[in-house]
This record gives structure tokens, C-alpha cells and sequence, in this order.
């Protein structure tokens, strides 16, 4: 088993488990079948062997819970399509997606989407900035991902809107 991630004393549990991931998928032994395995993956489908063996193997922890299972999948899909440096923690998602270009409407779909569209509106946002070459804080994703909670997943959005808009290029 490689070395987990080093995490700052202060990191909550979900942005250091998020390390784990980004450190562990971009790893230059990190096997590149496994990592494509990852990539292929689409919602719906079965979670491919490569999850398990990651979560297994570099969190070293049970899995978690099943109703998280399928956002976990997401974030691991997330940063396998990134690519090994795509975590960079203290850049919000919401500046990353304004200083590339993302456009407003594609950000309000993707922040008032019913639940069984926002899967797929999150991983066209990530495709998007993976053919953009951005990095961003995935720790973002990850409380985009995992909120359930109505009040708490309305922080969420606020906190990507606004660095969205303070970033977002003043026009002239």
C-alpha cells in the first residue's frame, strides 16, 4: 500500500479523503488500467472493480455508505478524467469554471438540476475543464456530490456562484 496523502493538521475528514483519492489516482504507479477503468464509467453503469480496489486499498476504509457510493464513483471519475494534478486545494470549482469560460446558463442548470439530472450535468461541467486544463479544489465537488440536505446543499451552491461571479471576467 502506497503513503496516504499528507493533509494539513486542520483538514476536515471529506477534504482529506479527497487528498487520498487525488494523491492515490495521480500517482505515477497509480496502475493506468485502473485509472481508465475510472474514466469509462458512466452513471448507471455498475461501478467498475477499479472503485473498490481504490477505496479498498488507498483510503483503507470500509466503503461507504451505499446511498454516497455512487457520488464517490463520480469524484474518482472526476479526478481520473482530470488528470494526476486536477486537485488543487484552496481554487473553488466556482472560479475554475469562470476563468475558463463556462457560461452562466450551464452553471444555473447545473446548480438548480433535479437530482436525477445532476450527475450528468456535473461530469459535462468536468469534462469541460478538463479539456480546459483547469485545476480546482475537488473538495467542492465533493460537497456538490454528497449534500443531500436542502439548506446545506444551497450553501454549496452559494459558495461556487459567488466565486463563479467574482471571477468571472468584467465586461468592458
Amino acid at each position: 500500500m502506497s503513503e496516504p496523502a499528507p493533509t494539513s493538521p486542520k483538514a476536515s475528514p471529506l477534504a482529506s479523503t479527497v487528498g487520498r483519492l487525488a494523491h492515490a489516482i495521480g500517482a505515477e504507479h497509480y496502475p493506468n488500467g485502473d485509472r481508465a477503468a475510472l474514466r469509462r464509467w458512466a452513471p448507471g453503469q455498475p461501478l467498475p472493480l477499479a472503485f473498490y480496489r481504490l477505496w479498498l486499498r488507498q483510503i483503507d476504509a470500509d466503503l461507504p455508505a451505499e446511498a454516497a457510493t455512487q457520488a464517490w464513483m463520480q469524484l474518482a471519475w472526476s479526478l481520473a478524467t482530470l488528470g494526476a494534478e486536477a486537485h488543487t486545494p484552496g481554487r473553488p470549482w466556482g472560479q475554475a469554471l469562470a476563468e475558463s469560460g463556462f457560461a452562466e446558463g450551464r452553471l444555473e442548470r447545473l446548480l438548480s438540476a433535479p437530482d436525477d439530472v445532476r450527475p450528468d450535468l456535473f461530469m459535462a461541467a468536468v469534462r469541460f475543464l478538463a479539456a480546459k486544463g483547469e485545476r480546482f479544489d475537488l473538495t467542492e465537488a465533493a460537497r456538490f456530490l454528497l449534500t443531500t440536505d436542502a439548506d446545506k446543499r444551497e450553501a454549496v451552491h452559494r459558495r461556487i456562484a459567488q466565486a463563479f461571479y467574482r471571477h468571472l471576467p468584467k465586461n468592458d
